[in-house]
This record gives structure tokens, C-alpha cells and sequence, in this order.
């Protein structure tokens, strides 16, 4: 990719193995892992202090959940995608995720050929429509 930097993305997943896994497979594929959170608060933070172009979070964690830091996120930064993965696909989690407006959901257990290519596409349609602008304080 002439002139374009590759992007930047924080993992969250309170299973600390799996956010390493993921980590590592974005981080092969070329991605700058700017962090690995294991909350929701702490996903918020690095966020907040790495300026990452994509989220992959984790819904269900102690505290937060994926899709309330989703939320919260969307509110102070409204153009960063959020890409939710969960080991649940069951109609209210789906919901609640809509209502957070993430850019994609999947269900743990998708190929990596899938998370990849899912997370490329919101990054692209996220470079496509411009940069995020942060908004105000929650």
C-alpha cells in the first residue's frame, strides 16, 4: 500500500490468550497493535491514549461490556469502527450491538481468513468516509 500506513488496532478480550492470538495474527498480516486491554474501561483508555483506526472487543467481560464501551466509544470518537466478536450470537446481544452502531459483529470460531478480511473492509470504509473526529467528553 503506497502512501498509506498501515492501520492501527487495539484488542480487547478478558481471555488474555486469545487477545495475544489475535494480536499476534493482525500484527503478521502488518497491523500496528497500538494495545491489548483485558476490560472494557481499560480498551477505552488505550484507546483514548493509541488513536487506533479499528477496535476488535470482545461483548462479554467482567464489568463494562463490549457493547457498552462500544457506546461509549462511539460517542467520542463517532467514525472509529468497532468490530465486536463474541462466542454468543443470540438475538439480544445482536440487538444491542446494532444499537451501538458497531461496524461489524462475529461469532468466535470464524476462520482468521474471515476476521481478517472483515476487519480489512471496516478499515477501508472507514478511510473512505474520512477521518474520526473526537467528540466531547462522556
Amino acid at each position: 500500500m503506497t502512501g498509506t500506513r498501515m492501520p492501527r488496532l487495539v484488542v480487547v478480550d478478558d481471555d488474555n490468550e486469545l487477545a495475544q492470538e489475535l494480536a499476534g495474527l493482525f500484527s503478521d498480516v502488518g497491523y500496528e497493535v497500538t494495545g491489548v486491554a483485558s476490560a472494557a474501561r481499560e480498551g477505552i483508555d488505550l484507546v483514548d491514549r493509541t488513536m487506533p483506526d479499528v477496535v476488535l472487543m470482545d461483548v462479554r467481560m467482567e464489568g463494562m461490556s463490549g457493547t457498552e464501551a462500544a457506546g461509549v466509544l462511539r460517542r467520542h470518537y463517532p467514525g472509529l469502527p468497532v468490530v465486536l466478536l463474541s462466542a454468543y450470537a443470540d438475538e439480544g446481544i445482536v440487538e444491542a450491538a446494532r444499537e451501538a452502531q458497531v461496524a461489524a459483529y462475529l461469532v468466535k470460531g470464524c476462520t482468521a481468513r474471515e476476521l481478517l478480511s472483515t476487519v480489512g473492509t471496516v478499515v477501508k470504509e472507514s478511510r473512505v468516509k474520512g477521518a474520526r473526529k473526537p467528540g466531547g467528553p462522556d
